[in-house]
């Protein structure tokens, strides 16, 4: 499974994200601009299995509210630039399983996406089973 990183900046906390999925052995696809990520929403999912938003400013948290609809329905971890009410009002809109700051302790992110990586694994492998077993009922 991999996981879906926005962060339209190579910032310090997209070089700390990496190496927790490093850490975690987890591979990600990595997106700069809004088109190239409104773009892959616009494709299958695939094998994602949780996006991770690296939020620089108001700017972009806005636009991604605006693709909020298009986006895949899976978890989110947000790192937003600080711990501004606003900001916090306005990332709460995308549900999140976790946020962070910017310059937190990224101890709770490993051990959130630890959680979150591991759910959607049973999930998966609970959907391949039943996939199986409908499969082998409707060929015998």
């Amino acid at each position: 499974m991999a996981i879906l990183i926005f962060s339209p900046e190579m910032r310090r906390e997209e070089y700390r994200v990496r190496h927790i999925l490093e850490e975690l052995d987890q591979g990600a696809e990595v997106y700069r601009s809004l088109e190239r990520l409104h773009n892959r929403f616009q494709q299958p999912r695939g094998d994602l299995c949780v996006m991770i938003f690296v939020i620089g400013n108001h700017a972009i948290l806005n636009h991604l509210i605006l693709m909020k609809d298009q986006m895949y329905d899976l978890p989110i971890a947000l790192i937003l630039p600080e711990a501004d009410r606003e900001i916090i009002m306005k990332g709460h809109k995308f549900y999140p399983r976790f946020i962070t700051f910017a310059d937190s302790d990224y101890s709770d992110l490993t051990l959130a996406l630890q959680n979150i990586i591991q759910r959607e694994y049973e999930i998966f492998n609970e959907t391949e089973r039943v996939a199986e077993r409908s499969s082998r009922l409707l060929g015998d």
